[in-house]
């Protein structure tokens, strides 16, 4: 593991995308366990394009028409889907009166949001462009390939995760301040629409993009 690596990863988690997208709308609609569970699905999903990558398989989407469509058409879909339902949540925050905001701030379902991350990181085209561009080039020249790719990954996921953690610290904390429902309907109005920008720009992605 190098510097530059480590700088590499930095770069490119930070940078907005679909995962960044759903893990803020996640948090600022349920808070910060919401939030958590939705890092680690989308972490689950880091760990099955480093398997792949490990084993040749994410070279199908630069290489494959077919497997690249199919997996941006699905993300696109999902992502506006889940801005669709942003946005159909932002209606009950305008409707819900002052005095049942608590009621509406239940967790929702961990599972639901550990699979809102999954799903956005596994239907991302430029999750797997990401392994197949950034390990090779810094796997050791001597050792395991399979050694090497597991140590790289893991680091990368730590990058991934801690920033993400922060990211919904962050949100969390807004959220208490943010607490009135015709702001939380305007928050989520915005989250919604940005979902549903990410779908359309997925949608358009071509594989010279990766």
């Amino acid at each position: 593991m190098t510097w530059p690596f480590v700088l590499t990863c930095l770069a490119v988690v930070v940078s907005p995308g679909p995962s960044l997208a759903v893990i803020v709308n996640q948090a600022l609609r349920a808070g910060r366990t919401t939030g958590l569970a939705t890092i680690a699905g989308n972490t689950s999903g880091l760990v099955f394009w480093a398997a792949a990558s490990a084993l040749g398989l994410t070279a199908l989407v630069r290489t494959s028409e077919v497997a690249f469509v199919a997996l941006k058409v699905a993300g696109a879909l999902y992502l506006c889907w889940l801005g669709v339902q942003t946005l159909l949540h932002s209606r009950r925050h305008q409707e819900q009166p002052p005095e049942d905001l608590a009621a509406g701030e239940r967790p929702r379902g961990l599972w639901a949001a550990y699979r809102a991350g999954l799903l956005a990181n596994l239907s991302n085209p430029k999750a797997a462009a990401l392994y197949l561009a950034l390990l090779p080039p810094f796997l050791p020249p001597e050792g395991s390939v399979l050694a090497g790719t597991a140590m790289l990954t893991v680091v990368q996921m730590a990058i991934s995760a801690g920033w993400y953690v922060l990211v919904v610290l962050a949100v969390g904390a807004v959220r208490r301040v943010l607490s009135k429902p015709a702001v939380r309907a305007r928050l989520d109005q915005l989250s919604g629409l940005i979902l549903l920008g990410m779908g359309v720009r997925m949608a358009t992605l071509t594989r010279a993009t990766l």
